[in-house]
């Protein structure tokens, strides 16, 4: 499961208040976590799977347990899903070594078209699972964590 350390930053305006220049709006923690989960695919596929192209977001769910300012953040991110055409990342942003924000992302596979969903190769899947945390593995839990979707 990749970690990444990644610049926090606004869009407040420049004579902004420091109380709002400092605060990371939900939107920008968005755009870190999509930074994080694109880098982590394409480091785990190479030229297997290109996460702009070829993937399509469906959901997000993003919950929030403390304000995250701007500066450096650890961003984690870990595939907790992996059904037959689509995946599900759980991405966590801590600061300070405490955890800000989880994520929940799904993305769809799509075909050439991008208008219709594909099923995932077997050399992506493969390498999909490296995004996988040791403790939620196929062999640690003792099952396969594969489903259709």
């Amino acid at each position: 499961m990749p970690r990444y350390t990644i610049a926090l930053r606004n869009n407040a305006r420049p004579d902004a208040p420091a109380s709002v220049s400092r605060h990371v709006p939900f939107y920008c923690a968005h755009e870190a976590a999509g930074a994080a989960w694109s880098r982590a695919i394409v480091e785990a596929c190479g030229d297997l799977l290109d996460p702009v192209t070829q993937t399509a977001v469906v959901s997000v769910v993003s919950n929030f347990g403390r304000e995250l300012f701007t500066g450096d953040a650890d961003v984690t991110v870990t595939l907790d899903r992996l059904g037959g055409t689509s995946l599900t990342l759980r991405i966590t942003i801590e600061q300070d070594g405490v955890q800000a924000a989880e994520l929940t992302v799904v993305l769809v596979h799509l075909d050439s078209s991008r208008v219709n969903s594909a099923p995932w190769s077997p050399a992506q899947i493969a390498a999909l699972e490296a995004l996988r945390s040791d403790l939620a593995s196929p062999a640690a839990a003792g099952q396969v964590q594969q489903t259709r979707s």
